[in-house]
């Protein structure tokens, strides 16, 4: 099923400036997170800083810029629960997962397995939404969604582009 058209752009807004720009995690170790981002994911470090007693970074994926996941690295994080499967996690509030959009989930799965990364289910396709999903987790327990898009669509291309030049396409006055 197409995805339907993207709603109007609304400039009048006193929150159009608003753009996705980072999601942030809390990581117990500053050096096995980078570890699993940097040479296991082979995301880009964009800057490191200090924030009282934690280590934080900006990393990017291999070739988007406009992107970040905030790492917030050091003591005094709790464990957290981990779901056996994505749809045992649909019973806790909260954040659930970030999603990656990727070129093919197939090919993007075997790569994390292949570098020992948990794979939380088997690829699936959502017809609602013209995409094939799976999900992974990091070592912590954190879960990643990657999403293929799959049959034609309207805007479906938006999730292979960044999303800078998306919002450029999309603007209207």
């Amino acid at each position: 099923m197409p995805l339907p058209a993207a709603p109007a752009i609304i400039t009048s807004s006193p929150f159009s400036s608003m753009r996705g720009h980072h999601a942030a995690i809390r990581y117990p170790d500053f050096e096995a997170a980078r570890s699993f981002w940097v040479d296991t994911m082979d995301w880009r470090i964009l800057q490191i800083w200090p924030y009282g007693d934690l280590t934080l970074a900006y990393v990017m994926p291999p070739e988007q810029n406009d992107f970040h996941l905030e790492i917030l690295a050091g003591p005094g994080a709790r464990a957290q629960t981990i779901f056996p499967d994505v749809d045992a996690s649909l019973a806790s509030p909260g954040f659930n997962h970030v999603c990656l959009s990727v070129d093919s989930v197939d090919d993007t799965l075997a790569v994390l397995r292949e570098r020992g990364v948990d794979v939380v289910n088997p690829p699936f396709e959502m017809a609602d939404i013209s995409a094939r999903l799976a999900f992974f987790r990091d070592p912590w327990g954190n879960m990643f969604e990657l999403s293929e898009r799959i049959g034609p669509d309207d805007h479906g291309a938006i999730f292979a582009r960044p999303l800078a030049g998306w919002l450029d396409s999309t603007e209207t006055s």
